[in-house]
């Protein structure tokens, strides 16, 4: 079973959701538009210096369809989970 974590260091930068498992940290962010800008994002790199992998991104939201910002980071619908 993933470990889960929030995430929110002295600058204010937070992370909602950290799913650690298999040797990685997988960010996630919760919205609750339905066109997340890309932006929402760059707060992942914040666990850069973990010495856990950097797994794959996401942010959950009220999008219609499942896609993709790029490789690493998903658009995932709520009425997915």
């Amino acid at each position: 079973e993933p470990f889960l974590h929030y995430y929110r260091d002295r600058d204010a930068k937070e992370i909602d959701l950290l799913i650690e498992g298999a040797g990685k940290l997988s960010p996630i962010e919760i919205k609750k538009t339905t066109n997340p800008d890309k932006r929402l994002t760059q707060v992942f790199s914040v666990i850069d210096k973990s010495p856990l992998e950097l797994g794959t991104g996401a942010v959950l939201c009220m999008a219609e369809k499942f896609s993709a910002f790029d490789r690493d980071n998903l658009i995932v619908p709520i009425w997915l989970i």
